[in-house]
Protein backbone atom coordinates (compact mmCIF):
# COMPACT_ATOMS: atom_id res chain seq x y z
CA UNK A 1 0.00 0.00 0.00
CA UNK A 2 1.60 3.50 -0.92
CA UNK A 3 -0.10 5.84 -0.07
CA UNK A 4 -0.85 8.85 -2.70
CA UNK A 5 -1.19 12.66 -2.45
CA UNK A 6 -4.64 14.36 -3.87
CA UNK A 7 -2.93 17.04 -6.02
CA UNK A 8 -6.01 19.16 -5.60
CA UNK A 9 -5.29 19.81 -2.05
CA UNK A 10 -2.13 21.65 -3.14
CA UNK A 11 -4.14 25.03 -2.65
CA UNK A 12 -3.55 28.12 -0.46
CA UNK A 13 -5.24 28.12 2.41
CA UNK A 14 -6.60 31.12 5.39
CA UNK A 15 -7.16 28.82 8.08
CA UNK A 16 -3.32 27.12 8.41
CA UNK A 17 -0.25 28.38 7.31
CA UNK A 18 2.10 26.39 4.84
CA UNK A 19 4.24 25.19 8.07
CA UNK A 20 1.78 23.63 9.92
CA UNK A 21 0.19 21.93 6.83
CA UNK A 22 3.19 20.03 5.94
CA UNK A 23 4.07 19.18 9.65
CA UNK A 24 0.75 17.59 9.40
CA UNK A 25 1.41 15.81 6.10
CA UNK A 26 4.64 14.58 7.20
CA UNK A 27 3.09 13.15 10.74
CA UNK A 28 0.55 11.59 8.78
CA UNK A 29 3.06 9.89 6.68
CA UNK A 30 4.82 9.24 9.51
CA UNK A 31 1.81 7.19 11.08
CA UNK A 32 1.73 5.23 7.92
CA UNK A 33 5.29 4.16 8.17
CA UNK A 34 4.57 3.16 11.90
CA UNK A 35 2.06 0.33 10.15
CA UNK A 36 4.85 -0.71 7.51
CA UNK A 37 3.36 1.26 4.38
CA UNK A 38 6.15 1.84 1.82
CA UNK A 39 7.83 4.55 2.27
CA UNK A 40 6.39 6.79 -0.32
CA UNK A 41 4.14 9.44 -1.31
CA UNK A 42 2.89 8.91 -5.14
CA UNK A 43 2.23 12.54 -6.72
CA UNK A 44 1.99 14.33 -9.80
CA UNK A 45 4.69 15.71 -11.37
CA UNK A 46 4.40 19.45 -10.31
CA UNK A 47 3.21 18.54 -7.11
CA UNK A 48 6.06 20.57 -5.16
CA UNK A 49 5.68 23.77 -7.20
CA UNK A 50 2.28 24.19 -6.65
CA UNK A 51 0.95 27.42 -5.02
CA UNK A 52 -0.09 26.58 -1.21
CA UNK A 53 0.35 30.37 0.10
CA UNK A 54 2.27 33.29 -1.06
CA UNK A 55 2.83 32.04 -4.60
CA UNK A 56 5.03 29.31 -3.46
CA UNK A 57 4.76 25.50 -3.46
CA UNK A 58 6.16 22.97 -1.35
CA UNK A 59 9.49 22.81 -3.03
CA UNK A 60 9.99 26.13 -0.88
CA UNK A 61 7.84 25.89 2.21
CA UNK A 62 9.40 22.43 3.17
CA UNK A 63 12.62 24.37 3.66
CA UNK A 64 11.17 27.69 4.87
CA UNK A 65 13.03 28.82 8.57
CA UNK A 66 9.42 28.25 9.70
CA UNK A 67 8.34 24.56 8.85
CA UNK A 68 9.65 21.83 11.16
CA UNK A 69 12.98 20.67 9.91
CA UNK A 70 12.79 17.08 10.65
CA UNK A 71 9.00 17.36 8.74
CA UNK A 72 9.95 19.39 5.89
CA UNK A 73 12.74 16.88 4.85
CA UNK A 74 11.04 14.20 4.71
CA UNK A 75 8.13 15.46 2.58
CA UNK A 76 10.35 16.67 0.04
CA UNK A 77 12.18 13.50 0.04
CA UNK A 78 8.82 12.09 -0.60
CA UNK A 79 7.94 14.14 -3.43
CA UNK A 80 10.92 12.59 -5.16
CA UNK A 81 9.47 9.26 -5.52
CA UNK A 82 8.91 7.82 -9.05
CA UNK A 83 7.47 6.87 -11.09
CA UNK A 84 4.88 9.83 -11.03
CA UNK A 85 1.19 9.64 -11.52
CA UNK A 86 0.86 11.47 -13.88
CA UNK A 87 2.29 11.39 -18.30
CA UNK A 88 2.48 8.25 -20.64
CA UNK A 89 4.49 6.24 -18.25
CA UNK A 90 2.91 7.36 -14.90
CA UNK A 91 0.75 5.00 -12.78
CA UNK A 92 -2.74 6.52 -13.36
CA UNK A 93 -2.10 5.59 -17.37
CA UNK A 94 -0.74 2.46 -16.16
CA UNK A 95 -4.37 1.08 -13.74
CA UNK A 96 -6.13 3.07 -17.21
CA UNK A 97 -5.06 0.18 -19.22
CA UNK A 98 -6.60 0.52 -22.85
CA UNK A 99 -9.55 2.23 -21.53
CA UNK A 100 -9.75 6.20 -21.23
CA UNK A 101 -10.45 7.10 -17.50
CA UNK A 102 -11.59 10.41 -16.34
CA UNK A 103 -12.10 10.90 -12.35
CA UNK A 104 -13.69 13.36 -10.52
CA UNK A 105 -14.16 14.49 -6.90
CA UNK A 106 -16.97 17.01 -6.32
CA UNK A 107 -17.04 18.02 -10.33
CA UNK A 108 -13.01 18.76 -10.21
CA UNK A 109 -10.67 16.25 -12.19
CA UNK A 110 -7.89 14.51 -9.80
CA UNK A 111 -5.40 11.80 -10.81
CA UNK A 112 -4.81 11.12 -7.23
CA UNK A 113 -7.81 10.12 -6.04
CA UNK A 114 -8.63 8.35 -9.70
CA UNK A 115 -5.55 6.34 -9.15
CA UNK A 116 -6.71 5.54 -5.27
CA UNK A 117 -9.68 4.97 -7.17
CA UNK A 118 -8.53 2.56 -9.62
CA UNK A 119 -5.98 0.51 -7.44
CA UNK A 120 -7.68 0.05 -3.96
CA UNK A 121 -5.26 2.95 -2.62
CA UNK A 122 -5.40 5.53 0.16
CA UNK A 123 -5.15 9.37 0.10
CA UNK A 124 -2.69 11.56 2.14
CA UNK A 125 -4.11 15.45 1.43
CA UNK A 126 -2.53 18.23 2.92
CA UNK A 127 -5.08 19.66 4.84
CA UNK A 128 -6.53 22.87 3.46
CA UNK A 129 -9.92 25.16 4.96
CA UNK A 130 -12.09 23.69 2.28
CA UNK A 131 -11.16 19.73 3.10
CA UNK A 132 -9.57 20.10 6.80
CA UNK A 133 -9.86 16.08 7.66
CA UNK A 134 -10.04 13.53 5.44
CA UNK A 135 -12.66 10.60 5.27
CA UNK A 136 -14.38 9.24 2.73
CA UNK A 137 -13.45 10.58 -0.50
CA UNK A 138 -16.63 9.62 -3.44
CA UNK A 139 -14.59 9.39 -6.30
CA UNK A 140 -16.30 9.32 -9.91
CA UNK A 141 -15.31 7.43 -12.61
CA UNK A 142 -16.01 7.81 -16.58
CA UNK A 143 -14.70 4.75 -18.86
CA UNK A 144 -14.57 4.96 -22.25
CA UNK A 145 -13.71 1.96 -24.48
CA UNK A 146 -14.69 -0.26 -27.29
CA UNK A 147 -17.81 -1.07 -25.42
CA UNK A 148 -19.11 2.52 -25.28
CA UNK A 149 -18.68 4.37 -22.03
CA UNK A 150 -20.07 4.15 -18.06
CA UNK A 151 -19.69 5.67 -15.16
CA UNK A 152 -19.01 4.27 -11.54
CA UNK A 153 -18.33 5.74 -8.01
CA UNK A 154 -15.83 4.57 -5.95
CA UNK A 155 -15.42 5.70 -2.37
CA UNK A 156 -11.63 6.06 -1.00
CA UNK A 157 -10.29 6.25 2.11
CA UNK A 158 -8.17 9.67 2.84
CA UNK A 159 -6.38 10.38 5.84
CA UNK A 160 -5.27 14.21 6.73
CA UNK A 161 -3.82 13.64 10.09
CA UNK A 162 -1.76 10.66 12.57
CA UNK A 163 -4.74 10.33 14.68
CA UNK A 164 -7.19 9.22 11.50
CA UNK A 165 -4.60 6.94 10.48
CA UNK A 166 -4.24 5.24 14.09
CA UNK A 167 -8.12 5.12 14.26
CA UNK A 168 -8.18 3.06 11.25
CA UNK A 169 -5.29 1.13 11.87
CA UNK A 170 -7.06 -2.50 11.59
CA UNK A 171 -8.46 -1.59 7.99
CA UNK A 172 -4.87 -0.21 6.46
CA UNK A 173 -2.94 -3.27 8.19
CA UNK A 174 -5.59 -5.21 6.22
CA UNK A 175 -4.58 -3.08 2.79
CA UNK A 176 -0.98 -3.44 3.52
CA UNK A 177 -1.09 -7.56 4.37
CA UNK A 178 -2.73 -7.54 1.05
CA UNK A 179 0.00 -5.88 -1.02
CA UNK A 180 2.22 -8.34 0.25
CA UNK A 181 2.47 -10.93 -2.35
CA UNK A 182 4.89 -13.51 -1.75
CA UNK A 183 7.66 -14.55 0.59
CA UNK A 184 10.13 -12.59 -1.23
CA UNK A 185 8.06 -9.54 -1.14
CA UNK A 186 7.82 -9.54 2.49
CA UNK A 187 11.87 -10.20 2.96
CA UNK A 188 12.25 -7.40 0.55
CA UNK A 189 9.78 -5.16 2.53
CA UNK A 190 11.31 -6.48 6.10
CA UNK A 191 12.49 -3.15 7.62
CA UNK A 192 9.43 -1.33 6.75
CA UNK A 193 7.07 -3.87 7.70
CA UNK A 194 8.73 -5.00 10.99
CA UNK A 195 11.65 -3.09 11.53
CA UNK A 196 12.36 -4.98 15.05
CA UNK A 197 12.55 -8.08 13.22
CA UNK A 198 16.35 -9.86 12.45
CA UNK A 199 16.13 -13.06 10.43
CA UNK A 200 18.10 -15.98 10.43
CA UNK A 201 19.49 -17.66 7.22
CA UNK A 202 17.12 -20.45 7.54
CA UNK A 203 14.28 -18.38 8.18
CA UNK A 204 15.55 -16.18 5.19
CA UNK A 205 15.53 -19.44 2.78
CA UNK A 206 12.10 -21.06 4.72
CA UNK A 207 10.47 -17.56 3.99
CA UNK A 208 12.05 -16.42 0.48
CA UNK A 209 10.44 -20.13 -0.53
CA UNK A 210 6.40 -18.85 0.45
CA UNK A 211 4.29 -18.17 -3.10
CA UNK A 212 1.61 -16.16 -1.04
CA UNK A 213 -1.04 -19.07 -1.65
CA UNK A 214 -0.26 -21.57 1.58
CA UNK A 215 -2.94 -21.10 3.92
CA UNK A 216 -0.32 -20.28 6.45
CA UNK A 217 1.01 -16.92 4.65
CA UNK A 218 -1.24 -14.28 5.95
CA UNK A 219 -1.31 -16.18 9.49
CA UNK A 220 2.57 -15.29 9.20
CA UNK A 221 2.32 -11.64 8.67
CA UNK A 222 0.36 -11.66 11.84
CA UNK A 223 2.73 -13.37 13.59
CA UNK A 224 5.59 -11.26 12.78
CA UNK A 225 3.61 -8.24 13.26
CA UNK A 226 2.91 -9.50 17.01
CA UNK A 227 6.70 -10.25 17.61
CA UNK A 228 7.33 -6.97 16.09
CA UNK A 229 4.93 -5.03 18.34
CA UNK A 230 6.08 -7.23 21.30
CA UNK A 231 9.57 -5.93 20.85
CA UNK A 232 8.73 -1.90 20.22
CA UNK A 233 6.32 -2.16 23.67
CA UNK A 234 8.73 -4.23 26.33
CA UNK A 235 9.43 -3.04 29.11
CA UNK A 236 12.65 -2.82 30.44
CA UNK A 237 13.11 -5.35 33.44
CA UNK A 238 9.52 -7.45 32.51
CA UNK A 239 9.32 -10.89 30.73
CA UNK A 240 8.75 -10.06 26.72
CA UNK A 241 5.08 -10.55 25.57
CA UNK A 242 4.12 -10.86 21.47
CA UNK A 243 1.61 -8.62 20.77
CA UNK A 244 -1.24 -10.54 20.03
CA UNK A 245 -0.43 -14.19 19.60
CA UNK A 246 0.58 -17.11 22.37
CA UNK A 247 3.75 -18.74 22.39
CA UNK A 248 5.12 -21.95 24.17
CA UNK A 249 8.60 -22.56 25.35
CA UNK A 250 9.96 -26.00 24.26
CA UNK A 251 10.24 -28.92 26.90
CA UNK A 252 13.64 -29.40 29.02
CA UNK A 253 13.47 -33.17 27.52
CA UNK A 254 13.12 -31.97 24.00
CA UNK A 255 16.35 -29.69 24.25
CA UNK A 256 18.21 -31.94 26.14
CA UNK A 257 17.81 -34.76 23.96
CA UNK A 258 20.57 -36.18 21.83
CA UNK A 259 18.42 -36.53 18.51
CA UNK A 260 15.71 -33.41 18.74
CA UNK A 261 17.68 -31.25 20.95
CA UNK A 262 20.45 -29.84 17.98
CA UNK A 263 16.81 -29.93 15.58
CA UNK A 264 16.69 -26.63 17.11
CA UNK A 265 20.15 -25.09 16.76
CA UNK A 266 19.11 -22.98 13.86
CA UNK A 267 21.42 -20.21 12.76
CA UNK A 268 21.33 -16.73 14.22
CA UNK A 269 21.17 -13.79 12.36
CA UNK A 270 24.42 -11.68 11.92
CA UNK A 271 25.97 -10.73 15.09
CA UNK A 272 24.40 -12.42 17.50
CA UNK A 273 25.06 -15.23 19.60
CA UNK A 274 24.20 -18.95 19.30
CA UNK A 275 21.90 -20.89 20.92
CA UNK A 276 19.58 -23.72 21.12
CA UNK A 277 16.09 -22.33 20.10
CA UNK A 278 13.03 -22.68 22.30
CA UNK A 279 10.40 -19.80 22.13
CA UNK A 280 7.94 -20.63 19.29
CA UNK A 281 4.28 -19.75 17.85
CA UNK A 282 1.63 -21.60 16.67
CA UNK A 283 0.14 -21.16 13.29
CA UNK A 284 -2.69 -22.97 12.62
CA UNK A 285 -3.20 -23.23 8.94
CA UNK A 286 -1.90 -26.23 6.74
CA UNK A 287 0.07 -28.25 8.59
CA UNK A 288 0.72 -26.51 11.86
CA UNK A 289 4.00 -24.47 10.85
CA UNK A 290 6.35 -22.70 13.96
CA UNK A 291 7.82 -20.05 14.38
CA UNK A 292 10.93 -20.17 16.50
CA UNK A 293 12.05 -16.60 17.75
CA UNK A 294 14.07 -14.90 20.60
CA UNK A 295 13.54 -11.54 22.08
CA UNK A 296 16.92 -9.59 22.95
CA UNK A 297 17.81 -6.32 24.23
CA UNK A 298 20.46 -4.33 22.42
CA UNK A 299 22.51 -1.67 23.25
CA UNK A 300 20.11 0.48 21.45
CA UNK A 301 16.70 -1.24 21.53
CA UNK A 302 14.97 -4.66 22.14
CA UNK A 303 14.87 -6.86 18.43
CA UNK A 304 12.94 -10.71 17.99
CA UNK A 305 15.33 -12.78 16.01
CA UNK A 306 13.66 -15.39 13.98
CA UNK A 307 15.31 -18.77 13.17
CA UNK A 308 13.07 -20.52 11.77
CA UNK A 309 9.72 -21.24 10.55
CA UNK A 310 8.64 -24.46 8.73
CA UNK A 311 6.74 -27.70 9.45
CA UNK A 312 6.50 -28.61 13.16
CA UNK A 313 9.64 -30.16 14.49
CA UNK A 314 9.55 -33.79 15.84
CA UNK A 315 9.58 -33.73 19.96
CA UNK A 316 10.44 -36.87 22.95
CA UNK A 317 6.73 -37.30 22.26
CA UNK A 318 7.40 -39.20 19.00
CA UNK A 319 9.01 -41.90 20.69
CA UNK A 320 5.90 -42.68 23.28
Amino acid sequence: MEPILDETSLVPCPLWSPATRVLGLARTLHAFDGLGARRVLRSVRDAADRDIGDGFGLRRWCFDRATDRDAGRLLAARLTSQPFIDGDGGLFAAAEGARAVEAKVNGVSTLGAGLAALTDGVIAPLASASRPAGGTLSVALTYIDEAGERSDAIDVPAFASADEVETQRSMLLERIDRSVADGQALLARLAELFPRLRMGPRAVDQIAALTGSEPVFRQLLRHLRALDVGAIRWPAGEAFEAGGVTFSVESKTTLDDGTFGPMRDFPVPAGFQAQRWSLHTKLTGGAGARLYFRAVRTDAEAVVLVGYFGDHLPTVRYRT
